[in-house]
């Protein structure tokens, strides 16, 4: 089994110990080579393990920032991380500081919508309105100039009301198999916040689920935040 497999089959702790034990032979054997950083926050997330997430991402970005004098070498997925952790342990101001550093970060998502659309996430669920109209200057401003029908904008498109749950779903379904389920569980998770905006919990509840059973038929998309994030609302209803 590769290490990848044990995050697929939800077996986090084992992940975070076999990286803790063996990530520094990546480079050199083959077995451990997806013992990689950014597999080990999303094992530390599905694990729950949010205090040991926070202090590695914090750890992680100093060493870029430090090595990355004469090139920016920053990813945006670690401050992502690092805002999910603070945000389950309510510390909020600093998850959302997290996601402004990180829509700044060199590294992103293609599209670079990611950040902002789970800084847009977090502030409607804190129904923080500075913090959401943050995110909807970021998205527009990343969408500016873009082809909005492209399925890799439809999410963000979607939350900045350019195109509705529908026409997202549409667009995303022009993606290859192997990308499909990884986009359609984002565009079930940001239907869910909408919904959780709109006062509607019963659809909240309902897309969170969907996004959770995708799981069932595409193991693949414990890679995305996204996925995990659903997880964790629907485990609080």
């Amino acid at each position: 089994m590769g290490a990848f497999e044990l995050i697929e089959k939800k077996r986090y702790d084992e992940f975070c110990s076999l990286y803790f034990q063996k990530s520094h032979l990546r480079k050199e054997q083959a077995e451990c080579a997806d013992l990689m950083p950014g597999n080990y926050v999303m094992a530390l997330i599905g694990a729950r393990q949010y205090k040991s997430l926070i202090s590695f991402c914090l750890e992680t970005i100093a060493e870029i920032r430090k090595s990355s004098i004469k090139i920016d070498r920053s990813s945006s997925n670690f401050f992502i991380a690092l805002s999910i952790g603070y945000f389950q342990l309510k510390k909020y101001s600093e998850a959302l500081q997290a996601l402004r550093d990180g829509s700044r970060a060199a590294y992103q998502d293609r599209p670079r919508t990611q950040t902002p659309a789970i800084l847009y996430c977090e502030a409607a669920m804190l129904n923080d309105k500075q913090a959401k109209q943050e995110s909807k200057k970021l998205l527009n401003t990343r969408l500016r100039n873009k082809n909005l029908s492209s399925p890799e904008f439809a999410a963000a498109g979607f939350l900045v009301g350019k195109c509705s749950e529908e026409e997202m779903l549409a667009q995303i379904n022009t993606y290859p198999p192997f990308l499909l389920e990884r986009a359609k569980v984002q565009a079930l998770f940001y239907m869910a916040i909408k919904a959780f905006e709109a006062n509607d919990f019963d659809r909240y509840a309902e897309h969170l689920k969907n996004a959770c059973d995708l799981y069932k038929s595409a193991p693949i998309v414990t890679l995305e935040f996204e996925y995990h994030l659903a997880e964790i609302y629907f485990s609080k209803i």
